[in-house]
């Protein structure tokens, strides 16, 4: 009986000093956390302008697993989404050293020249009896480009990373695709002049005529194509009917030159 009294007292030690020793690795952990990551106003300089990515890219142990393309129009907004969580991060303290035992996801910037820079998501780490316990940190990732890492305070753009990127349409919905098809049905109607605004088309608004079900009054709108290369849109904002009898009649044409940046967002749902 001595002896599995012994063996129990043994097993026991065993069992509750490994437990122990991990959750003193955690109380570690959370205690560095508090002292250590401190949310500063400060954000990433210079930023990352739209013009300086061409393609995006998460990855796993350096596995490809979903690249978004500049060129590809509803993959573009992804881009800017996500580049406008990274531009308005805030730069937190903590260590900024990649967890190389334990890499979740890593998302790559790329521009005709190569990677410009890299995120993902940041770890602490704490060592006791040479044991190492790393913990990834709840909305926090690192940013790294060129020679400098910061570490980034940023909930959405650590959800994206882990998650998030799985969950993007490829591809248009059915509802911006029924607006391209009905704007380009109403674009063949108008002058030569207009034929530039092919970008981000809109059905603003469309509503029967007298509650006949094939007559419509119909409120549009589209960007310049030119603008994406410029930098500048114009708007143009287009009301017609489309009747039965009538068939397709311009009503009013106006352009807006020169709009501002949130308006061209907007436009474009980004």
């Amino acid at each position: 009986m001595k002896k599995v009294g012994i063996i129990l007292m043994l097993f026991t030690c065993l069992f509750l000093g490994n437990h122990l020793v991990e959750a003193d690795l955690l109380s570690n952990l959370e205690n560095k956390k508090q002292h250590v990551n401190k949310t500063t106003t400060e954000t990433i300089s210079p930023r990352l302008e739209i013009n300086d990515i061409k393609t995006i890219e998460v990855k796993k142990s350096n596995k490809l697993l979903r690249s978004f393309k500049l060129t590809d129009g509803y993959e573009e907004k992804v881009i800017r989404k996500v580049l406008e969580w990274v531009n308005t991060a805030s730069i937190i303290e903590g260590t900024t050293d990649p967890n190389l035992d334990n890499v979740l996801f890593k998302l790559e910037l790329k521009n005709n020249n190569g990677i410009v820079a890299t995120v993902e998501p940041a770890y602490d780490c704490s060592t006791k009896d040479e044991t190492k316990l790393c913990i990834v940190s709840d909305g926090e990732v690192v940013f790294n480009s060129g020679n400098k890492r910061v570490r980034l305070k940023s909930q959405e753009l650590f959800d994206w990373l882990l998650v998030g990127w799985k969950f993007e349409i490829n591809g248009p919905t059915k509802e911006e695709l029924l607006e391209e098809t009905l704007y380009f049905r109403y674009y063949t109607h108008l002058d030569q002049k207009y034929s530039d605004f092919i970008m981000c088309p809109k059905i603003d608004k469309i509503q029967r005529i007298n509650g006949d079900t094939r007559s419509h009054i119909i409120s549009a709108s589209a960007l310049n194509y030119a603008g994406h290369h410029n930098g500048s849109y114009d708007k143009i904002s287009i009301v017609l009917t489309d009747t039965p009898k009538e068939g397709v009649k311009i009503k009013n044409i106006k352009i807006k030159k020169n709009i501002p940046e949130k308006e061209s967002i907007e436009q474009c749902n980004y």
